[in-house]
């Protein structure tokens, strides 16, 4: 008795070794197009079907396969293959068929073209009757299954389980695929949807991680369709050896670099005005030739530095906090070259992102096994960010608006060096989590204060970061660290920048008389004449934003 496959495959991992299973086991294969080639070419029998053809448009060709699989049985006892008619053609009992969800954001015009239904929308259409007979045929869209599809044929013996389990997995295709397309039309250009009435981006799921958080957490790495960033790059390097920590550290550290290098590589302006009501427009340097570096760990900025090449800014990143290495991740955003490689080597990095790496630096840092090299080149272009709470998933878009313009409350203005530096010290707190703010000196950090529970909190914070790492630059160990107040606190910091309102403290006062020189807020609080008055008084310059860079 002729027992028929249909298979028509995007992804054709394990596709030749099933394929030849089931010849060897007696059954007719059907299929078209690529997958039709790549049989003919591997020497296995093959029955081209008009109805998987791409260029056969003609609906009537697919409505005769899905009748010819919605009339396909077997015999209840003993689940042997047999038809319920005379017809050879009711004899369809597997439906190998998949595609590759995807979104194309320029797939519809501003005309309306014809390509708004693409070629392969044929297959879900399949897919979803076939469901519809799932006690009957054996519906294969994942190529990790056949191994024990061809276990279960070989010995006769199907479950039913077996059978709804695939259902489910070919239901959840066919959704994937229809949320990629609804997204490309919904997103084009043409509508610019960003919140969609159902929030249905098809990622699929990658890599099976280490472990979440904590150990005894498992995770898994989900991929969204024809996007790289840093997730698509290091997939196919790494292997498996990777926690639910680490990527989002990379993650965190690769689009942090990315926002520096995208914000400032060219001349960005403001619109601004003086104390006095004069308006002007402030240009900030671009930084096209400059190499940015950011050292990051459990989501949280310990260093950051931007200089004229990567030695120097790896080394300026870690002037803060050179002695909290381990399991952080560095991301740079030049080449890795072997210069720079013999000073990162000392660290016990958990990863180490860039563009690229050259051979000689790869050589150098392959020395330590612990550390993984993560060449990143793309960012991604979902503009969303979100976060599950309890019974949904709150979505906001991403903050990408660095100013909107300038109030220069002081009555000296900052100088080009003060108002680039309070440009990167800004850029940095919007990715840290807020509240937070940092202090500046010669484009690196030398103190930093995230998550803290108010503003206040934050100046608070960095003041006292600032004290450590003066500390630690005097000589003193992390571990005898005790805040000696004979050391020189006459120049801690000259640029603070927070990412909400500052308020006028005792350690707004302290930061100043040890050193700051431009300050760099949202302003609106109740203190805010007085906290000018006092710049003022100091020559400290400073400069309102009117605008929050929040984030948690």
């Amino acid at each position: 008795m002729t027992k028929r496959a249909v298979i028509h495959v995007e992804n054709t991992e394990n596709l030749v070794e099933f394929a030849e299973f089931l010849v060897s086991s007696g059954w007719t294969l059907l299929s078209a197009n690529k997958t039709e080639e790549i049989l003919r070419k591997q020497k296995i029998p093959v029955t081209k079907e008009n109805a998987l053809s791409e260029s056969n448009m003609f609906l009537a060709d697919t409505s005769n396969l899905i009748r010819k699989m919605m009339m396909s049985k077997y015999h209840d006892e003993d689940e042997e293959y047999i038809t319920r008619s005379d017809s050879e053609e009711n004899n369809i009992y597997i439906v190998c068929m998949n595609v590759l969800p995807a979104i194309n954001t320029s797939i519809v015009s501003k005309q309306f073209d014809n390509n708004l239904c693409p070629n392969n929308f044929f297959v879900t259409t399949v897919l979803r009757n076939a469901f519809r007979n799932y006690e009957n045929l054996l519906i294969l869209t994942d190529p990790a299954d056949y191994k024990e599809a061809m276990i279960q044929l070989r010995t006769n013996s199907i479950s039913k389980d077996f059978r709804i389990y695939l259902a489910g997995k070919a239901l959840n295709l066919v959704s994937a695929f229809d949320a990629g397309l609804s997204a490309s039309i919904l997103q084009s250009p043409s509508f610019d949807e960003k919140f969609m009435n159902y929030l249905m981006i098809p990622f699929k799921r990658e890599l099976q991680l280490r472990s979440g958080i904590n150990a005894h957490q498992s995770a898994y790495l989900y991929k969204a369709p024809s996007e790289a960033g840093s997730v698509g790059n290091f997939l196919q390097t790494i292997g498996k050896d990777l926690s639910y920590a680490l990527v989002n550290d990379i993650s965190f550290a690769w689009g942090q670099i990315n926002t520096l290098f995208s914000l400032l590589k060219n001349q960005p302006t403001v619109k601004s005005t003086n104390s006095d009501g004069y308006e002007f427009t402030t240009q900030f340097t671009p930084l096209s030739g400059t190499v940015f570096s950011l050292a990051v760990k459990f989501g949280t900025i310990l260093g950051a530095a931007h200089a004229t090449n990567v030695l120097d800014s790896f080394k300026s990143t870690y002037t803060y906090d050179s002695i909290s290495t381990t399991d952080t991740v560095f991301a740079c955003s030049a080449v890795i070259n072997g210069e720079a490689a013999e000073e990162i080597v000392k660290g016990n990095f958990a990863a180490i992102v860039a563009p690229s790496f050259t051979p000689e630096a790869k050589q150098i840092l392959s020395q330590n096994k612990k550390t993984k090299l993560v060449p990143s080149s793309k960012v991604t272009n979902i503009n969303l960010e979100g976060r599950y709470i309890n019974g949904g998933l709150l979505v906001q878009t991403k903050d990408t608006t660095l100013f909107t313009q300038w109030k220069v409350k002081t009555k000296n203005r900052p100088s080009q060096l003060q108002t680039d530096e309070m440009v990167f010290g800004m850029l940095l707190v919007m990715g840290a989590r807020s509240y937070s703010s940092v202090l500046l000196k010669n484009n690196s950090i030398c103190g930093i204060a995230q998550g803290c529970t108010s503003a206040k909190r934050a100046i608070d914070g960095v003041w006292f970061e600032a004290l450590k790492y003066t500390e630690r630059a005097s000589g003193l160990p992390g571990d005898d660290f005790r805040l000696n107040h004979d050391i020189d606190k006459s120049n801690l910091g000259e640029v603070l920048v927070c990412d909400a309102a500052i308020p006028f403290t005792d350690s707004t006062k302290l930061l100043i008389d040890s050193g700051v020189k431009a300050i760099l807020q949202t302003g609106g609080t109740p203190s805010d004449d007085e906290f000018i008055d006092y710049c003022n008084e100091h020559g400290v310059v400073m400069v309102f934003t009117g605008m929050t860079h929040l984030s948690f």
